[in-house]
């Protein structure tokens, strides 16, 4: 089965990698998708990937919390620090770049662990369900990171590694699989990072985003979800 997830993620860290081309075609629908895969991602957060993270309580007691508040706050001091502690404009605006795609960086690299467990887990079904969430939440975030990609144009090499970030995530989970105890601690501390990145960054700001269309994804997936639950 994990032959199927390193296909699955391979399509997705292609759609990173060839984003910017075209990128233009679907601009003007920018908001719209991240507002649609926002109400899906969210969405399957809670109805997927933290119900599979308190089953880790089962195998690593209550540090399973610890864990997950501290892949949280460590993203939130480094986000804050650099805000603080850098005054010029021009290196402030790089190093946020740099902490914003170590976020896409984990990111993915947590998409690409929550499809082995998506599959592993539950029926293909909802693990193909969940799939189309994770590949329109990469399609989103991937046409956003171009708005901060000038700092990256020129290394090949960092936009090879954000791409496989979900290949990544599908050979270390599959690794860490027969090690429950292990494989928790790293989906908590991971999930915790995601959680940040997801409220800061995904989620439309104030006035901006479309409702509607936010409020659609997380109805279709919520439902999607539900009926799946019902037919195991």
């Amino acid at each position: 089965m994990v032959f199927l997830e390193i296909m699955l993620a391979t399509v997705l860290s292609l759609l990173h990698y060839f984003s910017e081309k075209f990128s233009n075609q679907i601009e003007k629908f920018h908001v719209e998708l991240i507002s649609f895969s926002a109400g899906l991602f969210i969405t399957q957060i809670f109805v997927f990937l933290l119900p599979e993270f308190f089953e880790g309580r089962n195998f690593i007691g209550d540090h399973i919390f610890t864990l997950l508040i501290l892949g949280f706050v460590t993203f939130h001091v480094s986000e804050k620090f650099i805000y603080q502690h850098i005054k010029d404009k021009n290196k402030l605006m790089k190093d946020l770049a740099e902490v914003h795609a170590i976020g896409f960086f984990v990111d993915h690299f947590v998409v690409g662990m929550a499809l082995v467990f998506a599959f592993q887990s539950t029926n293909i079904l909802l693990g193909f369900m969940i799939y189309i969430a994770l590949l329109l939440h990469t399609l989103a975030s991937s046409i956003s990171l171009t708005h901060i990609d000038t700092y990256f144009k020129q290394s090949q090499i960092v936009n090879v590694l954000l791409s496989i970030a979900p290949l990544l995530g599908v050979i270390f989970a599959g690794l860490l699989h027969p090690d429950k105890g292990l494989y928790y601690a790293v989906f908590s501390l991971v999930l915790g990072a995601l959680l940040y990145v997801s409220i800061r960054d995904m989620l439309p700001y104030k006035k901006e985003g479309k409702l509607t269309f936010f409020i659609t994804g997380f109805f279709i997936s919520l439902i999607v979800a539900q009926l799946v639950h019902f037919l195991i």
